[in-house]
Order: C-alpha cells, then sequence, then structure tokens
C-alpha cells in the first residue's frame, strides 16, 4: 500500500508571516498536531509542532556561566545551545521564527512502512508528502491508526468509516 492512499490531502499549511496565535487556532480548530510551513508555491519551508508552541510558552533557563577575565563563559556548551533555542522559540512572533527548517517527509508512492517506521521516532508527528517538492498532504499518527484499525478489523467486522 502506498502512502498516497491514506495520507491527509489537501495539507492543512501555513505561511511563513503567520502569526503563531493563528498557527496555534488552525492547530486547535483542526485538530492536528503540527502544520507544514509553506511559501506561495505550496514548497515546504518548515514544521511547526504543538510541542513547539508549548516550548515557545515554557520557562526560558538561563545556562550556568563561569567567570574568566571578566568574561562570561557557559559550564555546558549544549546547555548554552538549548538556551539559545529557547530563546528563539519564546522570541517567536511568525510561522517562519518558530518552525523547525529541518523535516522528515515522504513521497507519495512510497510504501506506508516508510512511514510507519518513521513516525518510531516520538519527534515525528507527522510526515509532509512530497511530489515535485510541493506538499501534497500529510501523513499522521492518527491516519496511520485508522489504517492499523482497518487490518485488525475480524473478517466478520466492517471497519469502521
Amino acid at each position: 500500500m502506498q502512502v498516497r492512499e491514506i495520507m491527509s490531502s489537501p495539507a492543512i499549511t501555513v505561511s511563513p508571516t503567520t502569526n503563531i496565535r493563528d498557527v496555534a487556532r488552525t492547530m486547535r480548530e483542526n485538530i492536528i498536531s503540527g502544520v507544514p510551513v509553506v511559501d506561495d508555491n505550496d514548497t515546504l519551508l518548515g514544521v511547526i509542532t504543538e510541542m513547539d508552541l508549548i516550548a515557545r510558552n515554557a520557562p526560558v533557563h538561563e545556562p550556568r556561566y563561569i567567570a574568566v577575565l571578566s568574561a562570561l563563559i557557559p559550564v555546558s556548551i549544549e546547555e548554552y545551545r538549548q538556551y539559545k533555542e529557547q530563546l528563539r522559540q519564546a522570541l517567536a512572533i511568525n510561522a517562519v521564527d518558530l518552525m523547525q527548517d529541518e523535516a522528515e517527509t515522504i513521497g507519495p508512492d512510497a510504501l506506508v512502512e516508510e512511514a510507519l517506521e518513521a513516525m518510531l521516532n516520538p519527534e515525528v508527528t507527522m510526515l509532509p508528502v512530497l511530489e515535485q517538492g510541493r506538499v501534497i498532504g500529510v501523513v499522521t499518527r492518527t491516519d496511520l491508526v485508522r489504517l492499523i484499525e482497518k487490518l485488525e478489523a475480524a473478517p466478520d467486522e466492517p471497519p469502521a468509516q
């Protein structure tokens, strides 16, 4: 079975200039856990998930520093990177400011097994489906659970619509 048979299409997307409140509203009203951010040609620029929105509103934790010759040096580089990411998220105004520009994607002719495998990563909540570089749909965990329900239905039991 191919991804095009189970994907949600058309994809619910936002533009780079969509403000954060409207991104949150779009996700809530459509009961979705993330949205692709696309340009005017439906080219994928990035994705925003509900975790990005939550992280944007979480408290920012400043890293610990040591003082050396009147300069402050972070104790941990990883802690400093996390701080910079928290600041980026907290200061986001539009979708382009908050989106993750590295997003796992899938093609419409890919096998569903590839989508299942990608979704084993807890950070992947949706897969934008790209055809000729354009977003034509998304595969979500809900799409996969719907498919699993159909596959698991007893032979004498009609699948739910």
